[in-house]
Parts: C-alpha cells; structure tokens; sequence
C-alpha cells in the first residue's frame, strides 16, 4: 500500500507532527478560501495532540470550525465525553474557535443529529466534504466508534448511533462522510497498535479501520509498520 507517512520516535513527537501538520493544512485552507471545517477524533492521543495545536499562533482561530467524529452518550462534564478533553485542551485555550459539539445529551437524539448534520453541511455542503477528518485506530482496528458487527459499521447515512460498546452507546461520522473529506489524517501511537496498524495496512477486512480510503490519508505513527510505504 502507498499513503503518506510520518514515522516518529514518541507518541510526544507524533503529537507535535500532528499539530504541525493540521496547523499547515489550516491555514492554508483560511487563506485560500476562509476557513477552515474539520473534525477530531476523541482519546488520550488526540489529548496531546490538541494541546500541541493550541500552541499555534499563526492559525486565525476565528475562522476555524471545529466538529467531533465521534462521542459517548453520557452526560456534560463526563471524563468519558470526548467534549470534555476538547474544551479542556483546545476550547478554553482558544477560545475564537467554532466549536460543534454532538449533540448527544438531547431527549431526541436521532432529531438532533439531523439538524446537528444539517450544521455541517451549511459548513461543508451537500453532502458534507470536510476539510480534514483526524482519526485514531483501535487495538482491534475500530477508528472513529465503527466497531465490528455493529450496523453503524455499514451505514448509508453520515452519522449513526451505535449500539453499546465499552458500555456506553456513541454517536459516530460514518464511512462515507469520513471518506468524503478532502484529507484524512490517522494518528496512531503506542506499541500496543503495531498489529492492529500492521493489519490496516494488509487491508484486513476483518478490522473496520479498512473502511476508510487511503487516498488523501496521511499516517502519523511512533508505531513499527509493516506494509506501509511512503508516498
């Protein structure tokens, strides 16, 4: 397989990659056409990552919009909410950012997140292209909340509510809007990962990370690969 791919030697320094790699596409996205509409993953990694951005002055926060891959159905302030390690690591310290988070604390959660897609697509169009989506892997190869044997996994539809996993339920972007965005970034870090990225990069079809493309992709990863070639 040929995608891009940055290879570190720390999760610490996958993270400032990361960042400098989402800051570049940022400001090269206000300035050609104003702003810039991307979502990030939840997770300890995207934690450091987003502390790592943060600290880029040259990004126009104002003209930045921030959306969720990905989040548990729990309540607001919960250490299990991808929403609380986002506002802490990135809204507070910037606060001009647009940030949307899911609405999964609605009494109506299927209402909600039809007007919660038509917010992204005011942003992005129809269908929603976004600019960047930033994606993790999972020890068993699951990226966003798209598990195994879960109907989400082959949805038609941008977002979908999951069934119970780790015991909570999530809302999740779907394969085809997450293959829709104009770039991918996967960050993926600690030797815990190397078979699972090892079995991404074999395509296995047995872990639901093969459902995103590669074109378009960049990898960054502290990981040993096996099977990925740069280009």
């Amino acid at each position: 397989m040929t995608t891009d791919v940055i290879t570190t030697a720390s999760g610490e320094s996958a993270s400032r990659e990361a960042a400098a790699f989402v800051a570049k596409l940022a400001i090269d996205a206000i300035e050609q056409k104003g702003d810039f509409v991307w979502a990030v993953s939840g997770g300890a990694t995207p934690a450091r990552f987003l502390a790592e951005l943060a600290e880029h002055e040259r990004i126009d926060w104002r003209a930045v919009h921030l959306f969720q891959v990905d989040e548990r159905v729990a309540t607001s302030g919960s250490p299990d909410r991808n929403d609380t390690m986002i506002r802490e690591r990135l809204v507070s310290r910037r606060p001009d950012v647009h940030y949307h988070p899911m609405p999964v604390e609605d009494d109506d959660l299927p209402f909600a997140l039809i007007d919660h897609l038509a917010e992204v697509e005011n942003l992005a169009g129809t269908p929603a292209a976004l600019d960047l989506v930033q994606l993790g892997l999972g020890n068993d190869g699951h990226t966003a909340s798209l598990v195994e044997g879960d109907p989400a996994l082959r949805s038609n539809d941008d977002l979908a509510i999951t069934l119970p996993y780790r015991g909570t339920r999530r809302v999740t972007m779907t394969a085809p809007l997450l293959n829709r965005a104009s770039r991918r970034l996967f960050l993926v870090t600690g030797a815990e990962k190397d078979d699972a990225l090892s079995r991404l990069a074999a395509r296995d079809p047995q872990i639901p990370g093969t459902l995103i493309t590669m074109k378009g992709t960049t990898l960054i990863t502290d990981c040993r690969i096996a099977g990925f070639s740069a280009g």
